[in-house]
């Protein structure tokens, strides 16, 4: 398996993670807004109830949010690139970038590894650059070693 798609499998895997995550907290809080009918209710569970449906809707919103964002970047063109492009790997010397998701940092064989996508403030720096080229964002100089 090429390196490109060994760091794309790790960013789904670490994005569908995340994506578990909030279908688990959501249904926690779906199952906190629901009152047994039959038990004694005081004004302050339906406090508590209206809380964790509001945080169920923002849940909902994250998860679908989530979802959109790796269905996009399942849909990107990864074939071979030789410019910096949604799809691209961006192999530096200190900071490797997977251009198409917003990804947390990992450690891969001992390099770090981030997903940009293309709003991030640094890919206008990073766009069409070329192995070869020194980029410069907020005082850090990136030397582009490969570009795949």
């Amino acid at each position: 398996m090429s390196l490109k798609e060994t760091i794309k499998n790790q960013i789904i895997e670490i994005e569908k993670a995340d994506l578990n995550g909030l279908k688990e907290m959501f249904a926690t809080y779906q199952e906190s807004a629901d009152l047994d009918e039959e038990s004694t209710i005081d004004p302050e569970d339906y406090s508590q109830m209206t809380q964790s449906q509001e945080s169920a809707k923002g849940l909902e919103l994250r998860i679908n949010r989530q979802k959109q964002m790796i269905d996009s970047f399942l849909n990107l063109d990864f074939g071979p690139k030789e410019k910096v492009e949604p799809g691209a790997l961006v192999l530096t010397e200190t900071l490797n970038f997977f251009i198409g998701i917003t990804a947390n940092m990992f450690d891969y064989e001992g390099k770090k590894y981030i997903g940009l996508n293309t709003e991030a403030p640094i890919y206008s720096a990073l766009e069409g650059a070329k192995a070869g080229d020194v980029i410069e964002f907020n005082g850090q100089k990136y030397s582009i070693k490969e570009v795949l």
